[in-house]
């Protein structure tokens, strides 16, 4: 079996590794950083429990599933609060519902009367005569421009930190532009999936949900870490790769310069890097240096919970961009979502700031962070007085846009991998920008791997 090398200990990285050890791979995985997880980080602080990045996992992967149940995790899990599933978004400086159900919507005031009614045209919209498309283009198209702004645009900027009018709907949700394509209408499309799984069992044996773990997402890639063992390498940035005679010579600087030698490579590398190893490689790499990754800032703050009015009784909150007098992404009520984030009688909100939409808030320091964020706080969920805590983390270069034009990169991913067979790629910017996408991502690059060098495992496929 070849020694396959490993680049980057997130989530992707760690996915992909253990995947190609359990099919007794010789693999070694190199992390720049001390710790593993990437993005994935919990800290506990006088009590409170803080995710510097992500803040918890869908349970639809047959991937992850495997992961947790393979790794001991199940007992660990913890489940979303039922309160979690309303989503509230601010209307008029105001947190609304977000509804879900058809009599909900009804009665809901975050769309008005004429929104609702152009909602019933959208079975008859015809499809757009673009090849592409933005997310903004589309929902305003096919759903009109108050969803777009009170649902789709929080939407976006909750889950990428950027706006609608910059992604496109082909590439950034792939599965709502299918429905389009194949069905010719959303509602129609939706309707007609639902009725054809009725029955169907496959996939039953998933549970599907939102889930963390006691001590925080983190146990999930120390894990991972674990189980690797001594084949993870932390603290060793890649400086330069080169392919050399069937060979792949990975330049590191973890203690002066070292070279090492696989015969294969699986780089989770971000983009915004990747493109700058020096890569001696005929395929033009310029469509993975444009690739933006816009900063963002996370806060979180800790309350007694008699200093905040609002009932806090779900996910959380997210704030249009057309609240222009609000600077904040959103809000997630941490303390409500799972337990033991916070000390009794307190609260924990964990509020992202910058983005697409505005990365010069997310540059800026703690007091002034906090001054921003407090003050729509405030005026949103009724916070009185200081916090009791504080956690500041800024990731500078935070989440991959797919962004107009992404199936460039996504082609120039694939020719890559075409051009070197012994090379596989994962991470955040190829299938998604979840927790689970990047994980599946790292699975699947693990198994194209092992398909290219003919490893003998048969079974690699099953996960």
């Amino acid at each position: 079996m070849p020694t396959v090398g490993v680049l980057g200990a997130g989530i992707a990285g760690l996915t992909a590794a253990y995947h190609l050890q359990q099919q007794g791979v010789s693999v070694q995985v190199l992390e720049a950083s001390g710790h593993v997880g990437g993005v994935i980080q919990s800290e506990r602080r006088d009590g409170f429990l803080v995710e510097h990045g992500p803040n918890s996992i869908r349970s639809s992967a047959p991937a992850l599933e495997h992961i947790v149940q393979d790794l001991g995790l199940a007992d660990e899990r913890v489940w979303a609060n039922d309160a979690a599933d309303t989503r509230y978004v601010v209307r008029d400086g105001q947190p609304t519902p977000l509804p879900r159900s058809v009599g909900a919507f009804l009665s809901t005031d975050l769309f008005s009367t004429r929104a609702k009614l152009r909602l019933l045209a959208e079975p008859f919209i015809g499809r757009a005569d673009t090849a592409e498309e933005s997310v903004a283009d589309f929902t305003r198209r096919r759903l009109g421009p108050e969803v777009l702004h009170y649902a789709v645009a929080p939407f976006v900027g909750g889950v990428f930190a950027g706006t609608p009018g910059d992604l496109s709907v082909q590439h950034a949700f792939e599965r709502l532009a299918a429905l389009e394509d194949k069905y010719g209408s959303l509602f129609m499309g939706a309707v007609r999936r639902a009725l054809s799984r009725e029955g169907d069992d496959e996939g039953d044996d998933v549970p599907s949900g939102l889930f963390s773990f006691r001590d925080g997402l983190q146990t999930l890639p120390t894990a991972l870490g674990d189980a690797l063992g001594g084949q993870l390498s932390l603290n060793t940035p890649v400086t330069a790769l080169r392919h050399d005679g069937g060979q792949w010579r990975v330049r590191t600087s973890s203690s002066g310069e070292t070279t090492r030698t696989f015969e294969a490579l699986l780089s989770t590398i971000p983009l915004h890097r990747l493109a700058d190893l020096h890569l001696d490689t005929p395929v033009n790499l310029a469509p993975l240096r444009a690739v933006s990754y816009p900063p963002v800032s996370v806060l979180a703050l800790g309350y007694p919970r008699a200093a905040v009015r609002h009932p806090l009784d779900g996910f959380g909150l997210l704030v249009p961009p057309v609240e222009r007098d609000l600077n904040v992404l959103g809000t997630i009520f941490s303390s409500t979502l799972f337990p033991n984030r916070a000390p009794n009688d307190h609260v924990l909100l964990t509020t992202f700031v910058g983005g697409g939409r505005a990365p010069h808030h997310a540059t800026s320091d703690t007091d002034a962070l906090q001054s921003l964020v407090t003050t729509d706080l405030q005026r949103l969920l009724g916070v009185e007085g200081a916090p009791v805590f504080r956690q500041h983390i800024h990731w500078p270069s935070a989440i991959p846009q797919y962004t107009l034009g992404y199936g460039q990169v996504k082609k120039t991913l694939n020719k890559l991998e075409r051009t070197h067979p012994s090379l596989a790629l994962a991470g955040n910017y190829r299938q998604g920008v979840s927790v689970g996408d990047a994980l599946t991502s790292g699975a699947d690059a693990a198994d194209r791997l092992l398909t290219r060098l003919d490893a003998p495992a048969a079974q690699h496929t099953a996960r």
